[in-house]
Formats: C-alpha cells, structure tokens, sequence
C-alpha cells in the first residue's frame, strides 16, 4: 500500500498482489514478420525514448527480430534491465516496428501507461535484478520475469497514477531540454 494516495482513493481499499503476468501478456503471439518493418534492437531505445530507427526487410532480418509490436505495447530490456532502457511503444507514423527478443513485450490488460511506470520503480527492478543469471551480462527470461509479484490499484487509479508520472516525466523532460540548450 503506498504511503499517499489521491484523495478520491483513499478509501478504495487496498492494492492487490498480483504476478507480473497477471496484470500483462508478456510476449503475446504476433503472427508473421512484415515485409519492410523498423526494427528495435538494444542500442534503439535509450532512457525510455527511441533514438534508433533502422529500416530493414523481412529477408534481411537478424533472428532475433520476432516482437511485432502494436501500439500500448510495452518493450522491457532483459539483458542489464538496470539500465532502464524500457519503451512504451506508441507510434503511429504508418511503419510497422518489430523489437529484439532482447526485449520482452508487454501487453497491458489495464493501463499501459500505469504499466510502464511499475517497470521503472526500484522495488520491481531489485525483484528483476534478484532473478537475473550472469555476471557481466545479467539476464532474465519472460517466464521468471512473469512470476514476479507486483502490487497493483484498481483500472481507475492506475490511470490517474499514470496520468500524473506521465506529465511529471514531460515536464522533466523540457526542462532537460532548457538545460542542455542553456549550456
């Protein structure tokens, strides 16, 4: 339960535990690769923005090009999952985009904005980083990565918890901007 809560929910009762792969499909069944697509690998998304775009046929696809994505769908770094390097995907720009299976996709059942939130918080990523395998390269596979308990609000109160991240990290975001742009 946390500490502080929207005053409309403070009465709403308490949070339920619940698997990771309860509150999203992890690597739901996408069906056949495009025949041009946008591919994401690990170096493609940084700090949970997509800076790589590498245009690429189905001919010419690596192996690991299998994650069709749709939009809502959430890629989660498993190797080095402590560098945060995670992507709500929601691009609309008329290219199909398909992610590395060095990413495990997450399809929300609720909010994928709520969603994206919990994969960024220290509880979860010590919980990840407890069931990685390797040293140099710390990895977790979907299925340890689908029993991991989180604890989760109501549909509603996700939202509105979403809601008010998502425009703290915007304004965050600009202000970075500013900062950079005064330097």
């Amino acid at each position: 339960m946390p500490r502080l809560r929207f005053p409309e929910f403070r009465e709403a009762g308490a949070w339920e535990v619940k698997r990771l792969g309860e509150v999203c499909e992890i690597n739901p069944s996408t069906g056949d690769l495009p025949d041009n697509f946008i591919y994401i690998d690990l170096e493609s998304v940084v700090a949970g923005q997509l800076v790589k775009k590498q245009k690429i046929s189905k001919e010419g696809a690596p192996s690991r090009a299998q994650r069709v994505l749709e939009s809502g769908d959430v890629i989660y770094q498993t190797v080095r999952p402590y560098q945060k390097n995670n992507y709500l995907f929601d691009l609309s720009d008329g290219n199909r985009y398909v992610a590395s299976t060095g990413y495990a996709q997450f399809r929300a059942h609720d909010s994928e904005n709520f969603l994206f939130q919990l994969i960024h918080t220290d509880s979860l990523i010590n919980k990840v980083l407890s069931r990685c395998t390797g040293s140099n390269y710390p990895a977790i596979n979907s299925s340890d990565l689908s029993k991991i308990q989180v604890v989760v609000p109501r549909t509603d109160e996700q939202q509105k918890i979403a809601h008010c991240l998502s425009s703290l990290d915007e304004v965050i975001g600009l202000q970075a901007k500013k900062v950079q742009a005064l330097k």
